[in-house]
């Protein structure tokens, strides 16, 4: 019976990545004819082309999770709640830089950014998704109110630890 390496060497680019195996032989690579130290230079293609499509064919499909609605819970229109468009964002974002990574990406990536920003925006009692369900679906007629502010005293502002702008007559 063969056994098949899928790490074994790879002198050309993979269709996933676009990018040659790390111990692949000096060259011209297959797409795009330069060297492969000029490729090196520019940032490799993304797999997925937007957030939605990083949702839908790769973490909704892979992240399984009892939800009960009390400790864990999840709305069908995620989309719909900018926190949680935006840690998915973030997460999506993180992913397509940390699975360059051979060694320790994937585990760094569950780690450091999938498994907190999912404890977050899971959470049943004080997340995102709080007063959504799987079975009743987006709630929209108590929605959670965003973070009460007062404003700051605009002086606050010109600081050189709060603003890039510090000193400029436009920080605020």
């Amino acid at each position: 019976m063969a056994i098949v390496d899928e790490w074994a060497d790879d002198p050309e680019p993979t269709e996933e990545t676009g990018a040659a195996s790390p111990r692949s032989k000096p060259g011209k690579t297959k797409k795009t004819g330069k060297t492969k130290k000029a490729a090196k230079d520019e940032p490799p293609p993304l797999v997925y082309q937007s957030v939605n499509e990083f949702m839908t064919e790769w973490l909704a499909p892979v992240i399984r999770r009892k939800i009960d609605g009390q400790t864990l819970t999840w709305c069908p229109r995620w989309w719909a709640h900018p926190e949680v468009l935006t840690r998915v964002n973030a997460l999506w974002r993180a992913w397509e830089h940390l699975r360059l990574d051979p060694a320790l990406g994937m585990s760094m990536w569950f780690l450091h950014h999938c498994d907190p920003h999912l404890r977050q925006i899971m959470d049943g009692d004080t997340g995102p998704l709080a007063k959504c369900s799987i079975n009743d679906g987006h709630e929209m007629r108590r929605p959670l109110e965003p973070l009460p502010l007062e404003t700051a005293d605009p002086a606050l502002w010109l600081d050189p630890a709060f603003s890039t702008e510090a000193g400029s007559s436009t920080a605020q």
